[in-house]
C-alpha cells in the first residue's frame, strides 16, 4: 500500500513537473527562466553525482548545440570588445543552463501522456486567457506575461496547439479515448485561438506546412470520403475566419498585402515594409563584417545614422534586431553565430524525423510533435528574431528537451496513460 501511494505521488509530481515546464513560459512572468532553471538544477545534480556518464550518446551529442552557440557568442564578445560582454551575459547564462538541462535527460522519465497533457493544459489555458483579453478587456491583440508580447505569445500558443494536433492520434488509441481526445482537442483549439487573437501573421505562414505534415503522417491512410470531409471543414473554417471582421484576420491579411505592394513601389511602411527594409540593411552590414559581427549599440547607431541621412525611415531606425533569427545571429555574432542558430532548428528536426514512422503508437506522435516544433520555430524566425530574447531561447530549449526525453524514454511507449511513471518509480 505504501509503495502504491509513493508511486502515485511520483506520478503526480512528474505530471505537474512536465506541465510546469511547458506552461510556465506563457503563463508566469519570466516563466521561461524558471522552467530552464528548474531543469538545470536537476541536470546539475545529475552531473555532480556522476550519473550523466551513463547518458546515451544522443545526450552527449545534444549538449554540443548550446556549447557551440555559446562558443560563437564568446568569440564575438572577444572580437567586438568589453561592451559586448555586458550585452550578452543573459544569452550566455541561458546557454550555460541549457547545457545543464541536457544532463537531466537520464532522469526525465517523461511519457507521451505527460507531454500531450501538458501541452493540452497549456493550450487550453492560453486560449481562455486570450479570449478573456479580447472579449472581456477589449484589447486589440492578446499578449502573454512579460516579456511575451503579442508576437511571442501568439507564436508560442500556436506551437502548443500544433503539438496537440500531433497528439490527437495518440489520444484516439488510449483507453477511454473520447476523454483524451476532448482534452487534447481543447488544447489544440485553445492554442490556435490564442494565436488568432494575438494577430500574429508570421506564424500563420506555417499552417500549410503543418497541415501537409499531419496529412503525410496520418491522414493519407484514411478513406477518401473522410479526407474530403475534413478538407471541406478546414476550408469553411479558414473562409469563415477571414470573412468575419471580428476576428481581425481579414484586416491583417489585407494590410500585409498592401504594405508589400507599397514596398515594391519604394514606400517602406507598416510591419511588412519595415521588415523588408531591415533585411536589406542587415544584409549590407553582414557583407561588411561577415565574421566578426556588430555590437548591439553599433547596430543601433548604424540605423540611427542611416535615418539621419534619409536612407531609412524612423520606423526602421527604432528597431534593435533584424526581425529574422538567422540574419540577426549572423549580424550580431558573425557567420558562426548564424550557423549555430541554424543548427538549433536543423539538429532537432533531424533527430525527430529519423524516429517518424517507427510503428510505435506513442513514439510516432511524439516524433511528429518534435518535428513540428523545430519547423514552426524556424518559420517564426523568418519574420521575427525570436532568439534575440534570451528567455525565448530558454523556453524553446526546455520544450525541445522535454520532447526529446519522451521520445528516448524506454518506458514512455505504453498504451496505458501515466503507466510510464509508475513503472519507472517501481524500478
Amino acid at each position: 500500500m505504501c509503495l502504491k501511494l509513493m508511486m502515485l505521488r511520483n506520478t503526480s509530481l512528474i505530471f505537474f513537473g512536465t506541465s510546469f515546464l511547458i506552461a510556465a513560459p506563457l503563463l508566469i512572468p519570466n516563466g521561461g527562466w524558471l522552467a530552464l532553471g528548474a531543469l538545470a538544477v536537476l541536470g546539475g545534480f545529475e552531473l555532480v553525482s556522476g550519473r550523466f556518464k551513463k547518458a546515451t550518446r544522443l545526450a552527449r551529442y545534444l549538449v554540443l548545440l548550446p556549447i557551440f552557440c555559446a562558443a560563437a557568442t564568446l568569440l564575438a564578445c572577444a572580437v567586438q570588445g568589453p561592451q559586448t560582454w555586458q550585452d550578452e551575459w543573459p544569452r550566455l547564462l541561458v546557454l550555460l543552463l541549457s547545457v545543464l538541462t541536457v544532463c537531466a535527460l537520464p532522469k526525465l522519465y517523461v511519457s507521451a501522456a505527460n507531454v500531450f497533457v501538458a501541452f493540452a493544459v497549456t493550450g487550453a489555458a492560453v486560449g481562455a486567457w486570450a479570449l478573456w483579453q479580447f472579449a472581456g478587456q477589449g484589447v486589440e491583440r492578446a499578449s502573454g506575461q512579460a516579456p511575451f508580447h503579442a508576437i511571442l505569445f501568439g507564436n508560442f500558443s500556436l506551437a502548443a496547439g500544433v503539438v496537440c494536433l500531433a497528439g490527437l492520434p495518440w489520444a484516439w488509441q488510449q483507453p477511454k479515448r473520447w476523454g483524451w481526445v476532448m482534452l487534447v482537442a481543447a488544447g489544440a483549439l485553445g492554442g490556435l485561438d490564442a494565436s488568432l487573437l494575438s494577430g500574429t501573421r508570421g506564424g500563420w505562414l506555417a499552417l500549410p506546412l503543418t497541415v501537409w505534415m499531419l496529412y503525410r503522417a496520418y491522414a493519407r491512410q484514411w478513406p477518401l470520403r473522410l479526407r474530403g470531409g475534413i478538407s471541406v471543414v478546414i476550408a469553411v473554417l479558414v473562409i469563415g475566419l477571414y470573412a468575419l471582421p471580428q476576428t481581425g484576420v481579414q484586416q491583417r491579411v489585407n494590410s500585409a498585402m498592401s504594405e508589400s505592394l507599397d514596398y515594391l513601389n519604394g514606400e517602406a511602411h507598416g510591419s511588412i515594409g519595415v521588415r523588408l527594409e531591415l533585411y536589406r540593411v542587415t544584409l549590407q552590414l553582414i557583407a561588411e563584417r561577415p565574421w566578426s559581427g556588430y555590437r548591439l549599440q553599433e547596430y543601433r547607431n548604424v540605423l540611427k545614422t542611416l535615418n539621419e541621412q534619409g536612407r531609412v525611415s524612423t520606423g526602421v531606425a527604432e528597431h534593435w534586431h533584424a526581425h529574422n533569427d538567422i540574419l540577426n545571429a549572423w549580424l550580431r555574432y558573425g557567420a558562426l553565430g548564424g550557423l549555430a542558430t541554424l543548427l538549433l532548428y536543423v539538429a532537432p528536426l533531424w533527430f525527430f524525423a529519423r524516429r517518424l514512422h517507427g510503428g510505435c503508437p506513442d513514439r510516432d506522435p511524439l516524433a511528429l510533435a518534435g518535428c513540428l516544433l523545430a519547423l514552426l520555430f524556424f518559420d517564426f524566425g523568418l519574420s521575427y528574431a525570436f532568439f534575440a530574447y534570451p528567455i525565448v531561447l530558454a523556453a524553446y530549449w526546455v520544450w525541445l528537451v522535454v520532447c526529446v526525453a519522451a521520445v528516448v524514454n524506454r518506458h514512455a511507449h505504453s498504451k496505458e496513460p501515466f503507466k510510464t511513471s509508475l513503472k519507472t518509480t517501481a524500478e
